[in-house]
C-alpha cells in the first residue's frame, strides 16, 4: 500500500512538472531570442553595419551598379557604370520599360569601345551588378578623431534621413585647396599652404591604369602601329610577345627604354580590326596622359531613342567583331603629370663570369613632369669572395635639371638572379621607391614642395613640354637586366570645382576644348603648341570651422560631393554630428554566375578587401 501511494506520488509530481519545463523552455527561448535581438540592433546600432555602394562616385574604390567585363580586343579586365539603369537615388524614379541601357564601354588600356547590348553579335550576356556591399565601423569616431584620406560614411546634410560614402580629404578648422587636381591645405591663422601626401595603402588604391603591357596587341603592331614601349638604341631587345624586355649595356651611358602614350580612337580602332593602318593616323602619335576613366565610359542607350552606332567589322582572322562609337564625355581633359612606374626587374647573375673583382650594374627610372626628369638609379655592385657572392644594392634620387634639389642615396634590398617588384612613384610632389611591396624609407628627402612654389623652376602652374610626350622610360647601364609586367599608372585628379566655375570638366582656365570629338581632343594633347595653358588650373578654397569636414568622391568627374553643395544652397561641408563611421571591408563585390544561369550568387574571393 504504501509503495502504491509512493508511485503515485511520482507519477503525480511527473506531471505538473511537465508543463512548467515546457513553460520554461519556451520562455528561455524567447529571452534568449528577445537578448539577441536586441543585441544584433545594438550591434548594427553602435559598431557595424552593412551598406551597399548605389552610385559610382567613389569608383573605382568602390562600385555602384556596373558592368564587369573583359575586353574583346586586348583583355584587359575593367568596370563601367550602369547606375541610369536602376532608379537607385532618382529624384523622378521611371518605370523599368523607360530606363535606358548601358550598350557599351572603353577600354582603359587600348581605347577599344566594346558594344555589350542584349543583340550583339557574339551572343553573350553582360549583366549589370549591384554595388560592392560594404561593412561600416560605427564605432570608431568614439575613439578617435575623422581622419583625412579615410573613406567615410555619413547623413547626407539636406537630407538627414539618406547615407552617402565619400573620402574624407579636409578635417575641421582649415581650408582646403584644390589645385592641379591635387589637396592642399593651410591651418586657421597660417598663410602658407601645404601639400596632403597620400599615405602609401591610400595611394595604391587610387591609383588609375594608363598602360599595361602584359595586355599589349601584338597584330596592330606587326602592321605597323607604334608600341607604346619603345628604343632607338640596340641595347634593349623586345620578346617576341611584346610584354617583355631585355637590357644589356656594357657602356657608361644609360641606354633608355621609353614610353609614350598612343591610343587608338574608334575611326582608328576600324581600320586597324580590318587588318588596316588608319589613313589619318598610320602610325599613331603620342599625347598627354589626362584623367579619363573606365568608369565614366559607358554608352547610354534610350528605349525611344535611335540605336546606338555601331560598326561591325570582319577581321582577317574571319571573325566579327562590333565596335560602338565611344562616348565623348568619357574622355579625360585634365593632364595628369603625377606617374607610377612599376615593372619586374632582374639583374642577371653574373657569379660565374666575375674572375676578381667587382660587377655594378645601373637600372634607372625617370618619370617626367612639366618637361622636368625625376630620376632613381637603383646601383647593384656584386662582389665575389672565392666561391660566394655579396650582393649590395642602393638607390639615388635626384632632379637632373634642378640643382636646388640635394641629390640622395640609399640602401635597398635588390639581389642580383632574382625578380623584383619595382615601383617609382612621383606623386604629391614626392618621390617615392616600393620594393616588393614595402617602401623604402627616405626620411621625407624625396619629397621638393618647397621648390614648386609660384616663380619658381617647379612652380605649379608649369604647363607640359614636348618631353610629356615621353613622360616615362627605364634605362639600363653595366649589365644585363630583364623587364616584366610593365605597366604606367596616374594619381587621382580632383578637379577643382564649386558653385561659380562653370566647367565641371576641365580644370584649365584657358581651355583650348572646344569639341569633346575624339579627334578633336587627340589634336589638342598631341600638339605642344597648345599646351602653353595647361598647367594653368582654377584654384577653389573651402574654409572649414570646428567640427566641419570636406567630403569627395574618388569619381571627381560624376561625383555630387561637397565641393557642388553650395548649387543647392547647402553648406560645402558635413558636421560632426551626421557622421557615421568608416567603411572597412567590401565583404561582397559582386558574386560570380553560377554556369547556364544569371544567378550571381557564387562568393567572389578575389574582389574581396579591405578599403583603403
Amino acid at each position: 500500500m504504501k509503495k502504491s501511494d509512493s508511485d503515485s506520488q511520482k507519477n503525480n509530481s511527473k506531471k505538473q512538472s511537465e508543463p512548467v519545463s515546457a513553460f520554461r523552455t519556451i520562455r528561455e527561448f524567447v529571452e534568449a531570442l528577445g537578448i539577441a535581438l536586441v543585441l544584433a540592433f545594438l550591434f548594427k546600432a553602435f559598431i557595424i553595419e552593412l551598406y551597399c555602394i548605389p552610385t559610382g562616385s567613389m569608383a573605382s574604390t568602390l562600385m555602384g551598379r556596373h558592368k564587369d567585363v573583359n575586353c574583346e580586343a586586348c583583355g584587359f579586365p575593367f568596370q563601367f557604370s550602369a547606375s541610369q539603369e536602376s532608379n537607385d537615388g532618382s529624384e523622378a524614379p521611371r518605370a523599368k520599360n523607360e530606363l535606358p541601357r548601358v550598350v557599351g564601354g572603353t577600354c582603359p588600356q587600348c581605347h577599344y569601345t566594346m558594344y555589350v547590348g542584349d543583340d550583339n553579335l557574339a551572343g553573350q550576356t553582360y549583366m549589370s551588378f549591384n554595388g560592392d556591399r560594404i561593412f561600416v565601423n560605427k564605432s570608431l569616431f568614439s575613439f578617435r578623431e575623422p581622419s583625412r584620406w579615410h573613406v567615410t560614411v555619413f547623413r547626407y546634410p539636406h537630407k538627414p534621413q539618406v547615407n552617402y560614402i565619400k573620402r574624407l580629404i579636409g578635417v575641421e578648422n582649415e581650408t582646403v585647396m584644390l589645385r592641379n587636381g591635387q589637396v592642399f591645405a593651410k591651418k586657421e591663422g597660417s598663410d602658407h599652404f601645404e601639400i596632403q601626401r597620400k599615405p602609401l595603402r591610400v595611394l595604391l588604391s587610387m591609383l588609375r591604369p594608363v598602360d599595361d603591357n602584359d595586355h599589349v596587341i601584338p597584330a596592330i603592331h606587326e602592321l605597323g602601329w607604334k608600341t607604346r614601349w619603345y628604343s632607338d638604341e640596340q641595347h634593349w631587345q623586345r620578346s617576341d610577345d611584346y610584354k617583355s624586355f631585355t637590357g644589356t649595356n656594357d657602356t657608361d651611358e644609360i641606354s633608355w627604354l621609353k614610353f609614350r602614350y598612343i591610343t587608338a580612337s574608334t575611326l582608328d580602332w576600324y581600320q586597324l580590326l580590318q587588318g588596316n593602318l588608319p589613313e589619318s593616323n598610320p602610325t599613331g602619335v603620342p599625347q598627354l596622359i589626362t584623367d579619363s576613366l573606365d568608369y565614366n565610359t559607358h554608352i547610354l542607350q534610350s528605349p525611344s531613342g535611335p540605336r546606338k552606332e555601331v560598326f561591325t567589322v570582319e577581321t582577317p582572322q574571319h571573325s566579327t567583331m562590333q565596335l560602338a562609337r565611344r562616348d565623348p564625355y568619357g574622355i579625360g581633359l585634365n593632364w595628369v603629370g603625377d606617374l607610377v612606374a612599376r615593372c619586374t626587374v632582374n639583374f642577371e647573375d653574373f657569379k660565374n663570369d666575375f674572375g676578381k673583382g667587382f660587377q655594378q650594374r645601373t637600372i634607372s627610372f625617370r618619370l617626367v613632369r612639366g618637361g622636368i626628369s625625376f630620376q632613381c638609379d637603383i646601383n647593384l655592385t656584386s662582389t665575389l669572395n672565392g666561391s660566394r657572392s655579396s650582393d649590395t644594392g642602393t638607390a639615388t634620387f635626384f632632379i637632373p635639371d634642378v640643382s636646388e634639389f640635394e641629390p640622395f642615396t640609399i640602401s635597398v634590398p635588390i639581389r642580383a638572379g632574382r625578380n623584383h617588384d619595382v615601383m617609382f612613384c612621383n606623386v604629391d610632389e614626392e618621390m617615392r621607391l616600393i620594393i616588393d611591396g614595402k617602401e623604402i624609407d627616405t626620411g621625407g628627402r624625396g619629397r621638393y614642395d618647397h621648390l614648386c612654389l609660384d616663380g619658381s623652376l617647379l612652380c605649379r602652374d608649369r604647363s607640359p613640354t614636348v618631353l610629356d610626350l615621353e613622360p616615362a622610360a627605364i634605362g639600363v647601364q653595366g649589365g644585363l637586366v630583364r623587364i616584366e609586367n610593365l605597366k604606367i599608372k596616374r594619381n587621382m585628379y580632383y578637379i577643382s570645382t564649386n558653385n561659380h566655375t562653370l566647367n565641371n570638366v576641365c580644370d584649365l582656365i584657358q581651355s583650348p576644348f572646344y569639341s569633346t570629338d575624339e579627334e578633336s581632343v587627340r589634336q589638342i594633347l598631341s600638339t605642344p603648341q597648345l599646351w602653353a595653358d595647361f598647367g594653368k588650373t582654377r584654384r577653389t578654397e573651402f574654409i572649414l570651422g570646428k567640427d566641419q569636414f570636406l567630403m569627395c568622391g574618388d569619381n571627381s568627374a560624376q561625383s555630387q560631393d561637397s565641393r557642388l553643395w553650395t548649387h543647392f544652397g547647402i553648406p560645402h561641408y558635413v558636421e560632426r554630428q551626421y557622421l557615421i563611421g568608416e567603411a572597412v571591408f567590401v565583404f561582397w563585390p559582386h558574386g560570380l554566375r553560377i554556369p547556364g544561369t544569371r544567378l550571381a550568387l557564387i562568393p567572389n574571393f578575389s574582389k574581396m578587401r579591405w578599403i583603403d
